[in-house]
């Protein structure tokens, strides 16, 4: 078997994000001249309706009664993906693997942006249905603690995460605070070749240190080998009492 391009490990990433996808298409955020060069949004009656991203079949409309199973193992799969950069960075090309987090990043910015708007402006057709109402609320929950948990483990500071397209930087201080407070505890990262350089001017020149005084008067032992001996014995054998 051939080993797996870096481009075939991107796109690897990517059905453990958009498998089993609840969506809709809002009539309302489409202007009307769009919508008419969309034959498929009108032939397929894909406006104001739940679809779902079918990992066989693709896009279909959603029906009463489907199976949360996978929306509900969702979080578990987009963990696998956090378990495969992690095997990635292990590898040890640190370039080839700075590229793919930072295209992976976007992507999930991306989805957490498009399922939070989701979850925030729901269709008439989620409001009067508890069954989605709850599926969209799973599926931005776990899209966020997924987004959370992928800063948290391959950025060291803010400064080193992506701007994105939706403004990164923002989404992180808005929806994960916790995690920027972390980030200012631990300071700035330390740059080994500016602190070897800093301790080499603040290293004092070498001085002579004149030799201390010696004490030519030969000091008697505070106690003798014998005696502590035989206290020892006395105190953990008991041997030697009267």
């Amino acid at each position: 078997m051939s080993e797996q391009t870096l481009h075939q490990f991107h796109l690897s990433l990517i059905p453990n994000l958009i498998k089993e996808l609840y969506f809709f298409i809002p009539e309302k955020e489409i202007r009307p001249d769009i919508i008419e060069t969309l034959d498929a949004l009108k032939k397929y009656n894909f406006l104001n309706t739940v679809l779902v991203f079918d990992e066989y079949e693709g896009p279909i409309h959603y029906v009463a009664g489907r199976s949360n199973k996978q929306i509900i193992l969702k979080e578990g799969d987009l963990e696998k993906n956090i378990f495969k950069l992690l095997e990635k960075k292990s590898e040890g090309n640190a370039h080839e693997f700075n590229y793919v987090l930072n295209k992976y990043f976007e992507f999930v910015e991306t989805m957490f942006y498009i399922v939070k708007w989701m979850y925030h402006n729901p269709i008439e057709m989620i409001q009067t249905d508890s069954n989605l109402s709850g599926i969209f609320y799973v599926q931005y929950e776990s899209h966020k603690k997924h987004f959370e948990v992928l800063v948290k483990t391959f950025y060291d500071s803010k400064e080193t995460i992506p701007k994105g397209n939706f403004n990164a930087h923002d989404i992180i201080d808005t929806y994960f605070p916790h995690v920027v407070n972390n980030f200012k505890k631990k300071g700035p990262s330390l740059n080994l070749e500016n602190w070897i350089n800093k301790f080499k001017t603040n290293t004092p020149e070498k001085t002579t240190t004149p030799p201390l005084p010696t004490n030519k008067k030969d000091k008697k032992p505070l106690i003798t080998e014998a005696k502590a001996e035989k206290i020892l014995l006395q105190t953990f054998f008991n041997i030697g009492k009267k």
